[in-house]
């Protein structure tokens, strides 16, 4: 996509509007497609609403859903700052537990040599532990956290919702509106 803004005619609802936008002509086309296609739902579902409050209604309906994701990106952003603290906690926990086993081995080893220059058989030699690092025990911890509220979200999710996630954010600041013409 370049920086060069281009000037686009477009008809929504049979409504002709000139825009000026940096966007691809692609996105413009599939942007107008969904705009167009709700603003007829909206008349087929009301006659007697009008084309410029079909338009009101499909940027109200646009905000609500652009709102509502950025609620729930606050809330991913928090969920994830939670799981960073409980991290650095795991982090610094198996730190601790890797230098007690550490001291440990080092323990074991000064014992068993003292036992074998005392005469002393040595008992057979104790297996090597391998620890579960802490980003995998992480990962699992937040499979099993995420597993049921992942089914519910899914669950809850309609065909309908998929498309209005494809909508970039930045919409409303890439268009200067030029004019606007009913016919």
């Amino acid at each position: 996509m370049s920086n060069e803004k281009k000037r686009y005619s477009l008809t929504i609802a049979d409504m002709q509007i000139n825009i000026i936008s940096d966007a691809d002509p692609a996105e413009i086309d599939q942007l107008v497609g969904i705009l167009d296609r709700k603003m007829r739902e909206i008349n087929l579902k009301s006659r007697t609403c009008s084309k410029n409050e079909a338009a009101l209604l499909c940027a109200l309906e646009f905000c609500a859903g652009n709102l509502s994701m950025k609620d729930r990106i606050t809330e991913l952003e928090e969920r994830e700052g939670k799981y960073a603290a409980v991290l650095e906690g795991f982090k610094a926990k198996t730190t601790k537990l890797e230098e007690d086993a550490e001291d440990l081995r080092r323990e074991n080893a000064l014992l068993r040599s003292l036992l074998a220059s005392n005469g002393v058989p040595a008992a057979e030699p104790v297996p090597e532990i391998n620890p579960v690092s802490p980003t995998e025990f992480l990962a699992a911890v937040a499979d099993a956290q995420n597993e049921a509220p992942a089914e519910a979200e899914k669950a809850e999710e309609k065909p309908e919702e998929k498309p209005k996630a494809k909508v970039r954010s930045r919409v409303g600041s890439m268009f200067d509106l030029l004019s606007f013409n009913e016919p």
